[in-house]
């Protein structure tokens, strides 16, 4: 889920920012979220209508990724959406089974030193956070 799904102009900046991209500017987004959230204030603030919570902690997630992969060079640290997966969290309703699912995330866990790292993948391919 990339950080193209958060509707909330201010969080999608703050996500977008990597040069400035700390763990409390996430902290802030989060925080601002919970909040709106419990003033039911979640459409009017601009965030997104559907999964609102889902979107949001992904989207952080992937900004948190680029943090560490920066702060761990020698690591490589990449986040990855496997796709819409069959699964008992989507009542097996997805659109690829486990195995397919799964082999993303395996390709990346597999990768040999010196791979690209601080990325998104997502259908296999790298995509924009």
């Amino acid at each position: 889920m990339s950080n193209q799904c958060v509707s909330n102009e201010w969080a999608k900046g703050v996500f977008s920012d990597v040069e400035n991209l700390i763990e409390e500017r996430i902290d802030e987004v989060l925080k601002e979220f919970i909040k709106d959230f419990e003033e039911g204030s979640l459409e009017r603030k601009g965030w997104p209508r559907f999964a609102a919570a889902y979107v949001v902690a992904k989207a952080s997630m992937n900004a948190y990724t680029r943090i560490i992969a920066k702060k761990y060079h020698t690591f490589c640290i990449n986040s990855v959406c496997p796709g819409y997966v069959k699964t008992d969290i989507t009542a097996n309703t997805g659109f690829s089974t486990v195995e397919e699912g799964a082999a993303d995330p395996v390709r990346l866990a597999l990768l040999p030193n010196g791979s690209p790292s601080g990325l998104f993948y997502s259908q296999k391919e790298v995509s924009s956070f």
